[in-house]
């Protein structure tokens, strides 16, 4: 009985020493991509990105890369197009499970899991920087039957838009390649172009203007919504752009519900995605009021 209990516990470390290891085999770029951006991760020797994961809500992309000892790792939240450091934190654990870990709806806080074999969560406060530990019954997912997985190192954003991926020579670099058609050029001011692909940021204020009829312009481009997009069946009445006017672009309840629930979209070849950053200042300024 002893030497079985003795071999089961070797087999769950050796599943353990596997299922944390990250993907080994070269990536192939899908056909119809190009470069766009490179992330650097933190540099030290033997820097490595651990796993990848995109937020489902659309709003991050996070990294794990080892440590300079096995008892830690370093833990880096991006915003999702714009690429920019959102939070990085070193964490004590010799582990995070990315694939068991989880955003909150509102993009406030992140979930992660720290154990292979069991749901043991921290709760990081992506704006205070505060981490605590919770039961799973706290996360948004509850407490789920866990199956290990390899820790991927590539990911796909919303509609397969961006292809994300460590670089095979250099370990702690995340590379980041884009459908051709919504290539962002990497110019000193970004040109916005319906034709070339762009990013549009709205702003909380920019939402706020656009439910109260206004029409505003981003990029060149003008922008209106449409409350009476939408058919009694709850599908989209197409919009038909004429042909001998300037370019608009028309957005429906649906696409402002996700704008307000913080997911990113695809108009046509440009990526529309509410301005994180002016939303976290809002929020502090209202609350220092």
């Amino acid at each position: 009985m002893l030497m079985k209990k003795l071999a089961l516990i070797a087999l769950m470390l050796i599943g353990g020493i596997q299922f944390a290891q990250s993907q080994t085999m070269p990536f192939e770029i899908p056909k119809g991509y190009r470069w766009q951006h490179r992330i650097k991760g933190p540099e030290y020797k033997h820097s490595e990105v651990l796993e990848l994961a995109v937020d489902e809500y659309g709003n991050y992309l996070v990294a794990t890369f080892r440590g300079e000892k096995s008892s830690f790792v370093y833990l880096y939240v991006y915003n999702l197009y714009t690429w920019e450091e959102k939070y990085k934190v070193k964490l004590n654990d010799n582990r995070c499970e990315l694939y068991n870990s989880y955003f909150d709806e509102e993009g406030e806080y992140f979930y992660i899991n720290t154990d292979v074999f069991r749901n043991k969560f921290k709760k990081i406060n992506l704006a205070t920087n505060e981490i605590e530990e919770v039961p799973c019954s706290a996360t948004p997912k509850g407490c789920r039957k866990l199956e290990q997985q390899y820790y991927r190192v590539d990911a796909y954003t919303i509609g397969d838009n961006y292809f994300i991926f460590r670089d095979e020579k250099h370990l702690n670099y995340i590379k980041i390649y884009v459908k051709n058609e919504l290539y962002i050029p990497k110019d000193e001011e970004v040109v916005v172009d319906p034709a070339k692909g762009g990013l549009i940021l709205l702003t909380p204020q920019d939402i706020r203007d656009l439910q109260a009829g206004q029409e505003i312009t981003k990029g060149d481009i003008p922008i209106f919504y449409d409350p009476n997009s939408i058919d009694a069946d709850g599908n989209v009445i197409p919009f038909v752009q004429d042909e001998f006017s300037a370019y608009k672009m028309r957005l429906t309840p649906n696409d402002m519900e996700k704008l307000k629930k913080k997911i990113s979209f695809v108009y046509d070849k440009l990526v529309v995605k509410l301005d994180l950053d002016a939303l976290e200042a809002e929020e502090a300024q209202q609350k220092n009021q």
